[in-house]
């Protein structure tokens, strides 16, 4: 009876890992949110765009019932995520378009650009070092700030059609 309550317990540890990811992946019915989001305010500047499609997923977890340090992270994460992939989507397609070298170079240095939100990011967790609070405020500012970056690439990328 042990071995068999060790292995199931070994059983359910190996496990965790799977079940924890899934809570930071973004499903596709949140990815569409955005997408919805992004080609409904397509006519907007860029900061009414950040305003209304920036935290649709994550803002709402932070007030549903059981919400916890744990899951408040997680919708930050999955959201993050979406974000980021169109970011890399978005400058892939802008350095695709680009044909003079000079302006392939200036539009790849969007590292020092990206790195700034990253700091900003930091910094933040700095200030709430050593309390839960500082996972829930960086995993907030990573959010927001992947989305605005992805957002002004995506600006980039279509004012390249003009």
């Amino acid at each position: 009876m042990h071995r068999i309550a060790t292995a199931l317990g070994l059983l359910l540890l190996m496990s965790a890992p799977v079940v924890a990811q899934k809570e930071f992946e973004p499903t596709a019915a949140e990815r569409k949110t955005i997408d919805d989001c992004i080609d409904k305010t397509a006519g907007d500047s860029e900061l009414e765009q950040m305003s209304k499609c920036i935290g649709p997923i994550a803002d709402p977890c932070v007030d549903a019932p059981g919400a916890n340090t744990f899951t408040i992270v997680a919708c930050n994460m999955r959201e993050q995520t979406i974000w980021d992939d169109r970011l890399n989507e978005w400058y892939g397609q802008a350095q695709s378009r680009l044909k003079d070298a000079a302006a392939a170079v200036a539009l790849k240095t969007r590292s020092t650009w990206i790195q700034l939100g990253d700091e900003k990011c930091r910094l933040l967790g700095e200030a709430y070092k050593g309390s839960t609070f500082a996972s829930v405020a960086t995993g907030n500012c990573t959010r927001i700030e992947t989305g605005r970056r992805a957002l002004e690439m995506r600006s980039i990328f279509e004012d390249l059609d003009h």
